[in-house]
């Protein structure tokens, strides 16, 4: 919860302070967004500085995502389960979409990146193309913890808890710790 981190401040103020890092990521973004942005003015052949620019833009979006959340709840205390409207980060989440694209325009065996698109489009919503995308990264290195442990919880959101089950179960025995991925919201077993 944003209590945590914000301690003793009103509600009132929380606000004050979201609004301000809304506003800094619909600006600027990230900082490490503005140095990848100028890295590639030099160098828009790497693949791997454009695969860092898809990380940053995704889980700049999904901060994004997390602070209207946090404010709304924060806005209608008494509400158990609040509506917001986070379709504005749509477009940041297709840039994260552009990004990975051009990886594998550059470097078609690029590692990871399947699974960062399947990230993506399951943060769009977009199920069937994240599935593909963490099929794709399993053919291509089928001991690819993330993308199991991502495939799962897409079935999960799907609907389809035995092909989640199999995934989970899949992603536990390449990381027995049970660790999920670094960001997940996905709660598997």
């Amino acid at each position: 919860m944003i209590e945590e981190v914000f301690g003793q401040m009103t509600a009132e103020d929380m606000v004050k302070v979201i609004d301000r890092q809304l506003k800094k990521l619909d600006t600027v973004g990230s900082n490490d967004m503005m140095r990848l942005r100028r890295d590639l003015e030099q160098h828009t052949d790497d693949a791997s500085l454009w695969f860092e620019l898809g990380i940053a833009i995704n889980q700049a979006a999904m901060h994004r995502d997390y602070l209207l959340v946090e404010r709304e709840r924060l806005l209608h205390p008494d509400q158990e389960e609040v509506d917001v409207d986070c379709s504005s980060s749509v477009a940041v989440f297709e840039e994260a979409l552009n990004c990975f694209s051009k990886v594998q325009e550059l470097d078609p065996d690029f590692y990871g990146v399947w699974t960062q698109k399947g990230t993506v489009y399951g943060n769009l919503q977009r199920l069937d193309e994240a599935e593909q995308c963490y099929l794709k990264a399993l053919q291509d290195d089928d001991e690819d913890f993330s993308a199991a442990y991502y495939l799962g919880c897409t079935y999960r959101d799907k609907g389809d808890e035995e092909l989640a089950e199999r995934y989970f179960a899949l992603a536990h025995e390449l990381n027995p710790d049970g660790e999920p991925p670094c960001g997940s919201s996905c709660e598997g077993n």
